[in-house]
């Protein structure tokens, strides 16, 4: 019979081993849970798989930095609630309006900026369409300007498969706006 290990004993193995089955038995341990939280905070089952996917893509980038003061699953769900909270307020000081609200039409223009408008409109629609964890991929070297390197750390990956998947994504998105939105 196999012997569970205790949560600080998977993420000792993990530091040690860099072996992600012991961040993937973590995940699985505590996904339903999280998920749940986000779902409660959200009231949106969309958006809380969302939360928590973000959460634990967060946790398992930070698993170095738990010390083991508390439980794991204590630290857990703080960096969950704290997240939470942190998209609650954002989310309040944005006015969202639905694409299908917006009368573009009678946008006025301002030395080209309904040109640009449209466009980062347009590539909202294409992003929609990129799975999460080559978004997932595509922000942490574009948006937090994490370096190839450590994000080939943090995925367990080499370099070249980081660049690799990083250009796949790229010509993706690419394929998918001049498919859209292109006339030849």
């Amino acid at each position: 019979m196999k012997r569970v290990l205790k949560d600080e004993e998977l993420i000792g193995s993990y530091l040690n081993t860099r072996r992600a089955d012991c961040l993937e038995t973590l995940y699985k341990r505590y996904v339903h849970k999280v998920y749940g939280s986000c779902l409660t905070f959200t009231r949106d089952p969309v958006k809380a798989e969302d939360y928590t996917h973000d959460i634990f893509l967060q946790v398992f980038i930070k698993i170095d930095q738990f010390q083991g003061r508390s439980a794991f699953s204590t630290w857990l769900f703080s960096i969950s609630q704290n997240y939470c909270r942190q998209k609650s307020r954002v989310a309040n000081r944005m006015v969202v309006v639905a694409m299908d609200e917006v009368d573009i039409d009678n946008i006025p223009d301002s030395e080209g900026s309904d040109t640009a408008h449209a466009m980062l409109s347009q590539m909202a629609v294409v992003m929609e369409k990129i799975s999460p964890d080559r978004m997932a991929l595509l922000q942490l070297k574009y948006v937090d300007n994490i370096d190839v390197t450590e994000i080939a750390r943090q995925y367990n990956i080499n370099h070249s498969a980081v660049k690799m998947r990083l250009k796949r994504t790229r010509e993706q998105v690419i394929d998918a706006y001049q498919k859209q939105f292109m006339m030849d």
